[in-house]
């Protein structure tokens, strides 16, 4: 299912460009406890992507100018939870709908509603400051790669590494890419038709010229792939 296209994807980005002029930045998308083999949310064949990535790192250390690790971290209490919602299983979906500012409406009451967001209902996962929410200790961590979490908003989801799902607040990952000139991005791990594809698309939209590689992904539904891609 996945071609051997990270060669191919990495080349074309990197093929003309040296160490100075690349201002490209590795994203790395959730690659944690949680989303990996015994986790509370483990995506099928999740763990395939850590070697991938890490070659990735290893063959273009001298291109990659940046190296960027998002985080989900997540309330106890999450509304994007299944045992939040009563009678509801994970993987379903429900609506929630927002105020303007980003105010959660409270179930079967009234509200100024202006945004109806729909919601994949999940198992709880990658709750702060828990060995779950850890990035794997497989993934190598060097001085200068930045972590930035996401998803600590316990009233709202964040699939992108960039807005939380309403677009009500963002995190610090533009800003700090921009700091550091960074005009590419090769977007990878968990999962491609989630947090990665929310992340890249984010990213195209923000005016970076952004990569997807395949071989670096897996999804949560195999599905959902044709869609995302």
């Amino acid at each position: 299912m996945y071609m051997e296209s990270v060669m191919l994807a990495i080349l074309l980005v990197l093929s003309a460009v040296g160490p100075a002029l690349s201002n490209l930045a590795l994203i790395i998308i959730d690659v944690q406890n949680c989303f990996l083999s015994g986790g509370t949310l483990a995506v099928e064949n999740g763990d395939d992507v850590i070697s991938v990535i890490q070659h990735i790192r290893l063959k273009y250390k001298d291109q990659i100018s940046l190296t960027v690790f998002t985080q989900d971290w997540h309330c106890a209490d999450h509304v994007s939870f299944a045992s939040q919602h009563v009678g509801k299983q994970p993987f379903t979906a429900i609506d929630l709908l927002y105020t303007d500012n980003g105010t959660l409406c409270p179930v079967n009451s009234s509200c100024d509603s202006t945004h109806n967001i729909s919601q994949t209902l999940w198992p709880d996962h990658c709750v702060i400051n828990t060995t779950d929410a850890q990035l794997s200790s497989q993934l190598e961590q060097h001085p200068g790669d930045i972590v930035v979490k996401k998803g600590y908003h316990c009233q709202v989801d964040s699939y992108s590494g960039f807005f939380d799902n309403g677009g009500f607040s963002h995190t610090e990952l533009d800003s700090l890419l921009r700091q550091r000139k960074i005009t590419r991005l090769l977007v990878t791990g968990l999962a491609l038709d989630f947090c990665v594809y929310y992340t890249s698309k984010d990213g195209q939209a923000l005016g970076y010229e952004t990569y997807t590689v395949a071989d670096a992904c897996r999804p949560v539904r195999k599905d959902n792939v044709d869609k995302a891609m």
